[in-house]
């Protein structure tokens, strides 16, 4: 069976937002829907860190059109007080965007059973109990731990803040946390929907939150996450089953990681130059021992102090308190657990991710 993924290049987004929603072929009337962003941290639109509060403003007004019976755009941010996560995530446009619509989903989370060796439940907002769909809206950028973030990573968002960081410690490596993805999205007891953006679109080595953005005006639309993870990897120039998400998915009948199993609606055509984080070289490497993989694979982030403005938030949202704050933040390398939480948090892009033979490497590529 096939899955579609619409790719469209975005002339007017209001009439992208119609095509998208009219390919997903579904009544929207009378529903509950949870719009879901990803609203990583306090980033404004141009960074490209979060999902385009443009893009929210046109869903929001779309599904009111279509009579959608209740709209709730709302994400669990890491770093956020949950008492004051309005005015945490303000400088990002989207409360605004959201049109009265924006409610805060991170205050009494229920339990979720969870199938999986990691853990037996978690904590989610228990608005995914009271709606009929939710509207997935990733944005399109890499990842340092795994390599893409799209539709499915998006899901982890569904949880709030501190239990995400501690997963981590559950699932450390890249394969581990990627196993645990699927087993949340797998999880998730609703129907969902995925609208990815690509208005701007990050890569390069420190996505999700201090790569290269630059302005593409994609807009990616399916009814399956996988399918939709793996044409956004095809569009990166590499093969949806090099993304450990996708793999582990497609693995499990998910959707499919095979371009033969999707048909490709649209405006289809690889972004040239697009950067990922070594992923040649990390497939190169994982053939060797795990020694081997962490001592050339980039190990921890390295502080940039010049821009460091001691704000303390990789320290607070460090899962394994493996920072500590100095007169700068010192990581402790040997509790390093190389989640790169510090680096997705940092509100100035001062902890970047670095090694030295991973650099060599990509150095070399050039």
């Amino acid at each position: 069976m096939f899955s579609s993924v619409l790719v469209r290049k975005i002339g007017d987004l209001q009439a992208a937002v119609i095509e998208a929603l009219d390919f997903l072929g579904y009544d929207f009337s009378g529903k509950r829907i949870w719009i879901k962003p990803n609203l990583l941290a306090p980033h404004p639109p141009e960074a490209g860190v979060t999902t385009s509060p443009e893009l929210v403003y046109e869903l929001v007004s779309e599904l009111k059109r279509r009579n959608a019976k209740r709209i709730i755009v709302g994400d669990n941010p890491a770093g956020a007080r949950r008492n004051r996560i309005e005015d945490y995530l303000k400088p990002t446009g989207v409360i605004e965007a959201s049109q009265s619509c924006f409610q805060n989903v991170s205050i009494n989370p229920v339990q979720l059973p969870l199938s999986s060796r990691y853990t037996t439940e978690i904590p989610v907002s228990s608005l995914i109990h009271e709606v009929d769909i939710i509207l997935n809206l990733p944005v399109f950028k890499t990842h340092a731990l795994t390599l893409l973030t799209g539709a499915i990573k998006n899901i982890f968002g569904i949880i709030p803040g501190g239990h995400k960081a501690y997963l981590h410690t559950l699932a450390a490596s890249s394969e581990q946390f990627a196993e645990l993805l699927i087993d949340i999205y797998q999880a998730v007891p609703v129907k969902m929907f995925h609208i990815m953006d690509g208005i701007r679109v990050m890569d390069g080595i420190n996505g999700p939150s201090g790569g290269r953005v630059r302005k593409m005006d994609l807009l990616l639309a399916s009814e399956n996450g996988v399918a939709l993870d793996a044409v956004m990897a095809m569009l990166a120039g590499v093969r949806p089953d090099s993304i450990p998400t996708v793999r582990i998915a497609a693995s499990r009948g998910l959707g499919p990681a095979d371009r033969t199993a999707i048909q490709i609606h649209g405006d289809f055509a690889p972004i040239p130059g697009f950067r990922l984080p070594g992923a040649g070289f990390a497939s190169l490497i994982t053939r060797l021992s795990r020694p081997v993989y962490r001592l050339i694979i980039p190990r921890v982030p390295v502080l940039n102090r010049n821009r460091c403005i001691r704000c303390a938030e990789c320290a607070r949202n460090c899962p394994v308190g493996a920072i500590e704050m100095n007169s700068f933040p010192e990581i402790d390398r040997r509790r390093c657990i190389r989640c790169f939480c510090c680096s997705e948090i940092c509100p100035v892009k001062a902890m970047t991710i670095a090694g030295h033979l991973h650099s060599l490497w990509l150095r070399m590529r050039k």
